[in-house]
């Protein structure tokens, strides 16, 4: 009985896991919280405590999956691993920029440092938004 109960929390740990990526992929390119997670998650008739919506976060980070912006404060999807996000501080949204060059000069001037997940965050206003009076 046990078996049965465990195997259960590892399937809804894994459907959470599946809906929690797909809400972000729906909302790129605007970073979701944990709490924004769980708000949307609630409206979509599922009442899931903030902690599960955090670890779910943390093994799809793990997995490579996603990646928390800092700037934004909250989680995105990677749909590139070296890149250069510029978040606009007045609608949210993140453009992500590939820059190759950027990160081999640097792991030049680092000696021949290998990191493989790059990233560099870029707070600023979008055109669209420093257009607005």
């Amino acid at each position: 009985m046990a078996g049965i109960a465990m195997a259960e929390g590892k399937r809804n740990s894994g459907f959470l896991h599946d809906r929690v990526l797909r809400l972000l992929k729906a909302q790129h390119p605007h970073p979701l919280t944990g709490l924004q997670l769980a708000e949307l998650l609630q409206a979509e008739g599922d009442v899931v405590p903030v902690s599960q919506v955090y670890r779910a976060l943390r093994r799809l980070i793990d997995e490579g999956a996603i990646r928390k912006i800092l700037v934004a404060g909250g989680y995105a999807p990677v749909w590139r691993e070296s890149v250069v996000l510029l978040w606009c501080r007045v609608c949210g949204e993140v453009r992500e920029v590939p820059c190759p060059e950027v990160f081999q000069r640097l792991e030049a001037i680092a000696g021949g440092l290998k990191a493989p997940h790059c990233l560099i965050e870029v707070p600023g206003v979008c055109a669209a938004c420093a257009e607005v009076p």
